[in-house]
């Protein structure tokens, strides 16, 4: 159904809306999902500079992302125009509108003997920092076993190496993300035995709901052999490695880990802060090695800098008349330190800062990044009062009508329920909402799993739904709390012969297709790489025959290519010989591009020497394995 354009300024002519962009000094606004909030933010910057006299780098805008910070930048752009002063659209490039990690390298790079940083430094992006907390942290396991001290190979049995570099880089990220000293301030260790008697309820509903000879159920079995009330917390920090597509019990099985790893950490401690302590360190060598800093370092150092050199905050502080900070329910405490050094002014004795806070904590990423809601929570609580825009410009009344239904009694008084602002036509096609509902105590002991039950149902009403023409299968998106089960949905999909694309769920690598095209790509890399090779030689990309691939085995010496390097293997059939010297003249042209273009484009270029974007649309299915093609590249 189409919804009404949130982009349109008659968003800003609602009363509620006006009030915030006009509402001077400290402005907290809670925005729920299609509200408009970015229009408001844009509104907000406008008025400030032609209201308020502010010039375009005297108000700093933090973003949650890039895109957003190009959008936000190109939107007041284009209403600056609109209200015709080209002049100031001009200038917007000069604006401090972006992330807070692009702030804080902006901020640095401006001021890097004062930060104490090589003024040419660079910033790790998370693959390269994440390979030297790697090698960081081995090198400090390595030492801190050295000496062979009882208690700590003890510590390495217990947790193994991987075990502890999964859980020590995790809490080293989660304290720095918190602006916090590297010292273990462990809780009181949660419940191991209440986690344990819920995923064995859990793992018996499974087993009740599971086919007499199927391999979950086996898994079901050997879960509930293995996890006892009894069972010491150090058999318990594994149990992911059995494997589950079913999202109930995989909760419950990390709920198992994290209260025995806590059980453990409890216990040892003393150790595992020696040993974070020293992985800290070699991690701060390795990045000093190469001037460089990471995400984390960013902010920390960008805090360091504005809180202990007073002079250099107090010039930042009067640059910066106002501050704006989008999904302001997705930062932490560090971030929120940050803002508070640049924009807090009446410690200096002038007005305090004009600030502006958008955010809902409904719609939190609770963790990612090491977002903590709980900022939110608490600087909205001191905010003296809270601006709520609740009109929303997506949704058709009725779906609101069933969110606010649904969520008003789970999210409790805080909840703000939406108000449709938009206009549409009356529904003519039925229902706008429509609740299919599967009992999930019906299906124990039935053999049938209620996943499944629901994954049929589902896809018979959408067979339904396209066979009486009130839509086609490219219509229709099933979305998902968690993508564990996506597959069971596809495939009941796919019974009922609806095509379809999964872009959730864990399969995605095990589709042929992208098996292919990542083996060919391996192949370039490596020519000498056997198993990328006859992946390829036997795909559809090349698609020679099992008596192709033996001669090539008997010719070569040594790896499989060296029987391509010369004349093609005596014995083949013409048609295999044609295949080979075809694809030998490809592989040489991708090899030669590779050097010279980026990796989507050596992917479409992959497909499209071999045809193989023909073989895969052949296929009944075809579009969709196509779009995993493209969703490879992208």
């Amino acid at each position: 159904m189409p919804a009404a354009n949130p982009e349109q300024l008659a968003a800003i002519e609602e009363t509620e809306q006006d009030a915030a962009i006009g509402a001077p000094g400290l402005v907290f606004v809670s925005a729920g999902a299609g509200t408009g909030k970015t229009t408001v933010l844009v509104e907000r910057f406008v008025k400030a500079v032609l209201e308020r006299g502010l010039a375009i780098d005297a108000i700093l805008v933090i973003t949650y992302t890039e895109r957003a910070a190009g959008e936000l930048r190109e939107r007041i752009r284009a209403r600056l125009r609109e209200l015709g002063r080209r002049d100031l659209a001009r200038e917007v490039d000069r604006a401090w509108i972006s992330t807070i990690h692009a702030f804080c390298s902006r901020l640095l790079r401006s001021h890097p003997f004062e930060a104490g940083l090589d003024p040419r430094f660079r910033v790790l992006d998370e693959s390269q920092a994440r390979v030297l907390r790697a090698e960081a942290f081995q090198a400090a396991l390595a030492a801190f076993c050295a000496d062979r001290r009882p208690e700590r190979l003890r510590l390495l049995a217990t947790y193994g190496a991987r075990g502890l570099q999964t859980m020590l880089t995790g809490v080293f990220e989660r304290l720095r993300s918190a602006g916090r000293p590297l010292v273990l301030d462990l809780e009181a260790p949660a419940p191991l035995r209440e986690r344990v008697a819920e995923l064995r309820r859990v793992a018996a509903d499974g087993l009740a709901a599971a086919g007499a000879d199927s391999s979950e159920r086996s898994a079901l079995e050997r879960l509930l052999e293995q996890v006892g009330e009894e069972t010491p917390p150090e058999r318990l920090r594994s149990l992911s490695e059995l494997g589950t597509r079913d999202a109930a019990l995989t909760e419950a099985i990390e709920a198992v880990e994290r209260a025995a790893l806590e059980e453990i950490a409890t216990r040892d401690r003393a150790l595992l802060e020696e040993l974070l302590a020293a992985f800290a360190d070699g991690y701060g060598r390795a990045k000093a090695r190469e001037s460089a800093v990471d995400f984390e370092d960013l902010q920390l150092l960008a805090r360091a800098l504005l809180r202990d050199d007073a002079t250099l905050r107090e010039r930042i502080r009067f640059r910066f008349r106002a501050v704006l900070v989008d999904e302001f329910q997705d930062t932490n405490r560090l971030q929120c330190e940050l803002i508070d050094l640049v924009a807090d002014r009446e410690s200096a004795g002038e007005l305090p800062a004009d600030l502006f806070f958008v955010g809902d904590e409904f719609q939190s990423i609770y963790r990612f990044r090491h977002a903590d809601v709980d900022v939110f929570r608490e600087r909205r609580a001191k905010s003296g009062g809270v601006l709520a825009l609740t009109r929303n410009y997506r949704s058709r009344p009725e779906v609101l009508a069933v969110v606010n239904h649904v969520f008003s009694p789970e999210f409790g008084t805080e909840f703000a329920p939406l108000a449709a602002a938009g206009r549409f036509p009356d529904p003519s096609l039925g229902p706008a909402v429509e609740v299919l509902v599967t009992d999930k105590a019906a299906y124990r002991g039935s053999g049938l799993s209620w996943r499944q039950a629901e994954a049929r149902h589902v896809a018979r009403r959408v067979r339904e739904l396209v066979d009486e023409g009130g839509c086609a299968p490219g219509e229709v998106v099933l979305l998902f709390a968690a993508g564990t089960n996506a597959e069971r949905y596809e495939e009941a999909l796919r019974a009922e012969g609806l095509p379809t694309f999964r872009a959730a769920g864990r399969g995605y690598f095990g589709q042929q297709q992208v098996v292919d095209l990542l083996a060919y790509l391996r192949l370039l890399r490596n020519r000498y790489d056997d198993e990328a090779l006859v992946t390829v030689l036997a795909s559809p990309l090349v698609g020679v025959s099992n008596d192709a691939l033996v001669l090539l085995r008997r010719a070569a010496r040594g790896p499989l290519f060296t029987g391509l390097e010369r004349e093609p293997p005596p014995g083949l059939s013409t048609r295999d010989r044609r295949l080979l010297e075809a694809f030998r003249q490809r592989y040489d042209r991708l090899c030669r591009l590779s050097a010279s273009v980026g990796l989507e484009r050596l992917c479409e270029r992959i497909v499209a020497e071999h045809d193989y974007d023909l073989a895969v649309l052949a296929r009944w299915d075809g579009r969709r394995r196509y779009a995993n093609l493209r969703k490879l590249a992208r």
